[in-house]
């Protein structure tokens, strides 16, 4: 992307954002007024050595963010030394590591397949679904700290898997990792050489506990820090036995986790010069990248007006790309009891004074991907692309399709083309709202038409309306608890497809905003931010307080480029509430059918 402003403009201070995706690494550099002025994309691998397994290499993803970052700022045309502050944000995978610093610590395998000798296989992904047992084995202990996600341990989260290493090594294996981190948090570490965590990492992912909350639990040492008791019920008493040291590198004993974007230290001088950067510029604590896109979308201002934080908690952040994360803000601690499972609330997390529940959906993008490219109409369907003029994309050659098929029935809106064909969308298990990895997608009303052309964009359509069906889902059980949703924020490369906006809006009923980064941008621009408070944090010192610093940054710095509202039409409101109540019905049914198979 070439620079789409001059950093002169904004008295060539700029900012950079790191965003570390499941299958590459951006760069982007926004001004102090919020102009994003270039941004860059590297790809990284990824291994999938048996089902449900997913592993990557720390190194090849430093590497590509590496190149990124040098890359955006031969695009920007800038010195180096205009960059005063770095945001990372990242995917929340397990990345194993020796002790020490970033410059004698070495990379330690995760990978069976390799019988833990291949340590350039170092991470297990977010959606590496190995740890089923052990997230089992954690539920079933109910304790307290198990209230902020639902009651229920997702095997998508780190403690799952760092159960599954302990099980899976040998001892000997398994004694040289010597700190366990959440991706984000290696990130800083290796940019700054300091094991300074962020709440958002190890308060969502790790059951730290940051914050004051109803029903404390006594295990908690000041009402921060590892719960140690949990830790040994979980069978990780030699973890708490070390003061929890191999956890992200941070003990319950005289440290602390950091805010979103607060100065954590400088760039290392080997940092720096790999980047391409200057030695000493600052770091911000980092973020998962779901909360980098609730950081970049929900301050946006509408018509010019800016948002106060009481209007955001009206609003919520939907980051739709491989998975999606629904993410909306409380002044107050609320929870989703039962077996539907929220995530949170989570304390600090975002901004330092509100809290954050956490809604998702593990497969979005990359179940539409699956089922359009397995579809056998799919290679007919790219040819065509291939010599469309103007050029497009497959998934707008759909869209394309679809209106042409609705106009040739004389149906008023495309959504009626899924009349007879229905679907649930939990075919890599269901995050939320019922915690469930064992539910699987299905579809209903297959005929002998369906593998055409036509038959391939009705079935693209459908996946998309199951997708918006499941984030209602997720919303209504927000709803019902007394979180308040007027409005949608979006980001993620789905942000980009007009028909799975206007079907979320219909679905919901719910305006949706699109920023004004771009949606694809807008998560790497909330790392940007993040680097923005950090260089703001730096210059006010280590002690003065965080309280509205990235709020004012969020506020200040983004905007919103256009809003889609649903269709306000009785009958189509009837079609897709009559759809919500048949996806619950065919979501029964699979629970019944799993029951009547259990019993052979």
């Amino acid at each position: 992307m070439q620079p789409t402003s001059s950093p002169s403009d904004d008295n060539d201070h700029v900012f950079l954002g790191v965003d570390v995706g499941s299958g590459s690494s951006r760069a982007a550099l926004i001004t102090s007024s919020g102009n994003l002025i270039a941004i860059h994309s590297t790809p990284f691998s990824t291994s999938r050595p048996a089902p449900d397994y997913f592993e990557q290499s720390s190194d090849e993803i430093w590497a590509s963010i590496c190149t990124s970052v040098k890359t955006v700022i031969a695009l920007a045309k800038i010195d180096p030394a205009q960059v005063k502050g770095v945001g990372f944000d990242a995917t929340c995978s397990l990345v194993a590591f020796t002790s020490g610093t970033p410059g004698t610590a070495r990379p330690v395998s995760i990978s069976p397949s390799s019988n833990f000798e291949d340590h350039n296989r170092n991470i297990i992904m977010w959606c590496d679904h190995r740890a089923k047992e052990q997230a089992i084995r954690i539920t079933e202990t109910k304790h307290d700290i198990l209230k902020n996600i639902g009651g229920i341990m997702s095997l998508e989260m780190e403690l799952p898997k760092t159960i599954w290493l302990k099980d899976n090594m040998s001892q000997e294996q398994w004694k040289k990792i010597g700190r366990l981190f959440d991706l984000p948090d290696f990130l800083t570490w290796r940019a700054t050489g300091d094991y300074l965590p962020s709440r958002c990492s190890v308060v969502c992912k790790w059951c730290y506990k940051a914050g004051p909350e109803n029903g404390e639990s006594s295990s908690h040492v000041k009402n921060h820090g590892w719960p140690e008791d949990f830790l040994r019920q979980i069978g990780l008493g030699e973890i708490a036995d070390d003061d929890c040291q191999k956890l992200c590198g941070v003990g319950n004993a005289g440290q602390r986790v950091h805010f979103a974007g607060e100065h954590i230290g400088g760039l290392t001088e080997r940092a720096a010069r790999e980047l391409g950067l200057i030695a000493g510029t600052a770091v911000g604590g980092a973020v998962i990248d779901a909360y980098a896109g609730a950081i970049g979308t929900l301050g946006a201002k509408l018509n010019g007006t800016q948002a106060t934080v009481e209007e955001a908690s009206k609003r919520i952040s939907s980051i739709c790309g491989t998975s999606s994360c629904h993410l909306v803000m409380s002044g107050k601690p609320i929870f989703v009891p039962g077996r539907l499972s929220v995530w949170g609330p989570f304390h600090g997390v975002m901004l330092p004074n509100m809290w954050v529940a956490e809604g998702g959906q593990s497969s979005t993008g990359q179940l539409i991907d699956h089922l359009t490219k397995s579809h056998p109409a799919y290679s007919e369907a790219l040819k065509m692309v291939q010599t469309a003029s103007p050029a497009v994309s497959v998934y707008e050659y759909l869209n394309q399709r679809l209106e042409i098929i609705a106009q040739r029935q004389s149906l008023t809106d495309l959504a009626y083309l899924t009349k007879k064909l229905h679907m649930t969308p939990d075919h890599h298990g269901n995050r939320s709202p019922f915690a469930d990895e064992t539910m699987r997608g299905s579809i209903a009303g297959l005929d002998l038409n369906s593998d055409t052309v036509d038959g391939l964009a009705v079935l693209y359509l459908a996946t998309i309306q199951a997708l918006a069906l499941g984030t209602r889902q997720i919303f209504a059980a927000l709803t019902r608890q007394g979180y308040t949703i007027e409005t949608i924020c979006i980001s993620g490369g789905l942000s980009l497809n007009r028909v799975f906006v206007k079907v979320l809006a219909d679905v919901t009923q719910l305006a949706v905003v699109l920023p004004g980064s771009g949606g694809d941008a807008a998560v790497v621009v909330g790392a940007a931010i993040c680097g923005a408070v950090a260089y703001e944090s730096k210059l006010k010192g280590p002690e003065s307080s965080m309280d509205n610093m990235l709020w004012d940054t969020m506020a200040r710095l983004t905007k919103a480029s256009d809003v889609v509202n649903p269709v306000k039409n009785a009958d189509l409101q009837v079609f897709y509430e009559n759809k919500y109540r048949i996806v619950e019905k065919m979501q029964q049914h699979q629970r019944e059918y799993n029951k009547l198979m259990e019993e052979l």
